[in-house]
């Protein structure tokens, strides 16, 4: 299992959320996102996505909003 890589491409499948630069890094299922998107919708898109893989415990959601 590797959580890094299952994050990675449920973002890259999403529509939405495909064209943005979405890290996600794991340590023991502790998730860290970090990137810009361009609204909080986006935002709880990708949490959502990223709460769904197996694996994950905690998300640390570090996205930002384009300004």
């Amino acid at each position: 299992m590797n959580i890094n890589q299952d994050v990675t491409t449920a973002l890259l499948a999403d529509n939405e959320l495909k064209h943005f630069d979405i890290t996600a890094v794991s340590t023991k299922g502790d998730l860290r996102l970090t990137g810009e998107v361009d609204n909080q919708s986006q935002i709880n898109q990708a949490l959502l996505l990223a709460e769904a893989v197996t694996g994950v415990k905690t998300i640390h959601n570090e996205l930002t909003v384009k300004r």
